[in-house]
Order: structure tokens, then sequence, then C-alpha cells
């Protein structure tokens, strides 16, 4: 069989079987653009990196290759880039809030800004990073427990300090209305 053969029976069954065909094709270009897509989703894995750096550092003989190898380290990304969720700003919320290094254990604050991993909360007391505290919104039913927060960080502002949170697990949809 020539070729040109192969190629009028190829076009015959493309023009019987059009509707098959052209979502082939159709199927072939999504798959190929979301395979295009995820290869320049993929971060920069660290770990992987700093391994491989360790291991050409230790295959070299020369010392200042070594030196470079292990001081070398990749530019750190801003605070908002960082961020995996999106902020949202609005009316402050007023929230109570409990931990164990407050005075009378109770204190109140205001929501800031809120996301689906963490607030800004607005408060009259300083709070150590990396120690917890429970928050509730006022306006929560009784039936809404506490939420648990981890301080990320604390900045002193004018008149409060304005404490940055992360939860420790994200609660249900109904509680993160609650804050705003």
């Amino acid at each position: 069989m020539s070729f040109a053969q192969i190629l009028d029976s190829v076009t015959i069954w493309v023009a019987a079987n059009l509707p098959i065909t052209v979502g082939g094709g159709v199927a072939i270009v999504v798959l190929t653009i979301f395979f295009l897509m995820n290869r320049k989703r993929r971060g920069f894995n660290a770990n992987k990196f700093a391994a491989a750096a360790a291991a050409a550092a230790t295959s070299t003989s020369s010392s200042l290759g070594e030196e470079k190898a292990l001081n070398w380290a990749p530019p750190e990304q801003s605070y908002a880039d960082r961020r995996e969720t999106v902020r949202r700003d609005g009316a402050p919320v007023r929230v109570l809030l409990a931990s164990p290094t407050f005075r009378n254990g109770v204190s109140d604050g205001f929501v800031l800004d809120r996301s689906t991993g963490g607030l800004r909360i607005a408060m009259s007391i300083a709070m150590a990073p990396g120690s917890t505290m429970q928050i509730r919104a006022v306006n929560a039913p009784d039936t809404i427990g506490l939420v648990t927060v981890i301080i990320r960080s604390c900045r002193k502002n004018t008149d409060f300090f304005e404490i940055g949170c992360e939860f420790e697990k994200t609660p249900p949809w109904n509680v993160l209305l609650l804050f705003g």
C-alpha cells in the first residue's frame, strides 16, 4: 500500500467520522494547555535544591566552590507574594479573645481583615508570635465554639496592636462568615 493510498483512506475515515475527529483534536489541545500550565505552576522545591547543592558541595574539591554552594540561598519573597489566600477588608467585627496570658483570661478586639487562612486583629495588648489564643465573634450564637488561632505577627500601631493570626485548623464556612 502506498503513502497516497493510506492518506486517501485516512481522509475518507476522517470525513465519515468528523465529530470524533474534532472532539479528539479539541481534547488534545486542552490536555496540552493543561500540561503546559501545570509545568509553570510547579514551584521551587527548596529541600530538593538544598540537598542537591549540599551533594554538589561535598563532591567539589575546591573550598571556594564549597563555600559558595553552602552560603547561597534563594531570594526571599515579599510577604504579599507568599500569601496563599486572599485577604478581605471590611467593617471591623468585634470579637472576644481568650488566652492564659491575659490578666483575667478574656479580652476583646476587632477583626480588621480576614481570609480562609487567618485574621488580622486589633487589640489593646501585645501577643508573642508563636503563642495561641481562642477567638469568637461577639455576635456569634451560643452554639458556636471558640476558634484557635496561632499568633504569627504583632505590630504596634498608634493606639493598638495589630495581631496577625493563622487558624490552627480552618473553621467551617458558617463560622468564617461570623468574622465579617
